[in-house]
């Protein structure tokens, strides 16, 4: 039976109307660290799929990938359409503007970035973007450096994440753009 199907319908019966998650640190091998993504932010939800969903898609993965996730959203637990979300963000210019502390692959992944001045959800999301094409097999070397952060606002340039990079050539919206999306939007632009 695996363990999707139960934690599906664990959902049905011990219902969650409000879910607060850690998502100040993660990592992109496991829980007990060793490559941290640091993304400062948690996060609070009414809808315990559209939380996970939201998560997925924060870290590269598409809801659909999680057979639980979809078998919830069957079940009536709740809704996977994360683009009809009511995101609300607190304290944005709070935000620590400071150089990450990056280890492991997370430093070799982010070789591939000119960062100036990104917030950790934005640079967050672009590391675990990074990580899953590397995954996929997809990263080489000889790609243009991927721009990312307030740094880069007002100025022109080849490619670059996140609305900061709004004036460059090619650019992807949001702040921050789920990792999701720009997997798919570094796929069809960059690689």
């Amino acid at each position: 039976m695996g363990l999707h199907k139960p934690i599906a319908h664990l959902n049905t019966i011990a219902r969650n109307d409000f879910i607060l998650a850690d998502n100040i640190c993660g990592d992109l091998d496991f829980e007990e660290g060793g490559n941290p993504v640091v993304m400062n932010r948690i996060l609070a939800f009414r809808d315990p799929v559209l939380c996970d969903s939201f998560v997925c898609e924060s870290m590269g993965y598409s809801p659909e990938e999680v057979e639980y996730i979809t078998r919830a959203a069957q079940l009536g637990v709740g809704s996977t359409d994360t683009a009809s979300a009511n995101v609300v963000y607190l304290n944005e210019d709070l935000s620590d503007k400071s150089r990450f502390h990056m280890t492991g692959r997370v430093k070799k992944l982010a070789s591939y970035t000119d960062s100036r001045d990104a917030c950790s959800a934005c640079f967050g999301s672009l590391i675990y973007a990074l990580d899953r094409l590397q995954d996929r097999g997809e990263l080489k070397k000889g790609l243009p450096p991927l721009a990312i952060g307030q740094g880069h606002k007002g100025k022109k340039g080849e490619i670059g994440v996140g609305r900061c990079t709004a004036c460059f050539a090619k650019s992807l919206k949001g702040c921050p753009p789920k990792a999701l999306d720009m997997v798919e939007f570094l796929e069809n632009e960059w690689i």
